[in-house]
């Protein structure tokens, strides 16, 4: 049968879309096939509908610690009371901690948080209403400033792992050696005590004139002091103002002009490895206009957290050491418990009753009072 050119060409083409068709549901088994390879939801099925429901699934990235294990073993060492006062614990009685408080007395709490032990004890220096420490000409005090930057040091290392205390978390009065035993009893491995200077005028330079003070005898306190150094005139340097300095800016040790030894009571008396950092001036209203702002606290936050950091990870050996321009006679300044009042230490045990009952009736109360001081 003759079939004209149209038609015959009509057929070809309806072939060919026919064939295209069938390579188009081929494809879509295909897909259909690697979706349920691996199935990610749950399907129900029944003879007249099928229903399907989707869990999402939530992958949380964990963020590496940069801090070293800690070795604890649950023995409470320091306790941070109720009402905020950090104290060294002596012994667990009496379902409460019996502690050295602040003022060097004793004392039983029961309303209390313990730690056994800590990477780093950072200790805001002074406080209290009788330790201000220095203060601005416009009324900054060192005590409060010096309290910021130790909580915000605290949240950085925190973030990166770091176990971390401090030796007061409110505005009170802490003796040198109240603030020694906590960083000793801790075990801790560095113990930061963050100051700022107030003085009269100094001479004026391009870069901070922070002044780290490092333990004599102690070459690991040497080597943070250096690295605190470096990342202070990093993190500082950044404004641009002229800051007050001196003939000791940098990583330096203060030695006692009589004894020879180191003149701060925070580095000479604690076992731990510790320095202290004199970060700024209060006496410089470039500084304190800084420190108004709230962004000079946080520059030194992450300098000291920084420092830290590279101290535990790496064996930097840190930079800008001087030679001490001079050395300090004792004046029988700050820090001592004369005069000391503790603060509220919350819920207490009266501490003389109890050791008269465990005494038992026959001890007479001079004997207590005798037991209680040691």
């Amino acid at each position: 049968m003759f079939v004209s050119p149209n038609r015959r060409l009509c057929q070809i083409l309806g072939f060919l879309a026919f064939l295209l068709f069938l390579a188009g549901c081929s494809a879509g088994v295909a897909a259909s096939d690697d979706a349920v390879g691996e199935p990610t939801s749950p399907t129900t099925s029944s003879s007249t509908s099928t229903t399907t429901t989707t869990t999402s699934t939530t992958t949380t990235t964990t963020v590496p610690s940069l801090a070293p294990p800690l070795e604890t073993d649950g023995v409470p060492r320091v306790a941070r009371t109720s009402t905020d006062v950090v104290v060294p614990v002596l012994s667990e009685t009496n379902g409460g901690y019996l502690v050295r408080t602040p003022c060097q007395n004793t004392a039983i709490v029961l309303d209390a948080e313990v730690d056994d032990r800590v990477h780093v004890v950072l200790d805001p220096g002074h406080g209290g209403s009788s330790e201000p420490g220095a203060v601005s000409f416009d009324g900054i005090t060192e005590a409060e400033v010096n309290f910021e930057v130790a909580l915000q040091t605290e949240a950085l290392l925190a973030e990166q792992g770091f176990d971390v205390t401090l030796t007061r978390y409110s505005d009170v009065r802490v003796p040198l050696a109240t603030r020694v035993e906590i960083a000793d009893r801790l075990e801790a491995s560095l113990l930061v005590s963050i100051h700022h200077q107030g003085t009269d005028p100094l001479p004026i330079s391009d870069q901070p004139g922070t002044e780290v003070f490092y333990q004599q005898t102690s070459n690991e306190s040497r080597r943070f002091a250096g690295i605190l150094v470096e990342e202070s005139r990093a993190e500082l340097g950044v404004f641009n103002i002229d800051w007050f300095t001196g003939p000791d800016a940098g990583a330096v040790i203060r030695p006692n002009a009589e004894t020879g030894l180191d003149f701060y009571g925070m580095i000479r008396l604690p076992e731990t490895t510790a320095v202290l950092a004199e970060m700024a001036f209060l006496g410089n209203e470039a500084e304190v206009a800084l420190l108004r702002s709230g962004e000079l606290q946080t520059a030194e936050a992450i300098a000291i957290s920084n420092a830290i950091i590279r101290w535990f990870t790496t064996d930097d050996p840190g930079s800008g050491f001087v030679e001490p321009s001079f050395g300090l006679r004792s004046s029988g300044g700050g820090g001592g418990t004369a005069g000391c009042v503790d603060p509220d230490l919350g819920e207490t045990l009266d501490l003389a009753s109890e050791l008269s009952d465990a005494l038992g009736s026959g001890e007479d109360s001079e004997d207590a009072d005798e037991a209680a001081e040691g």
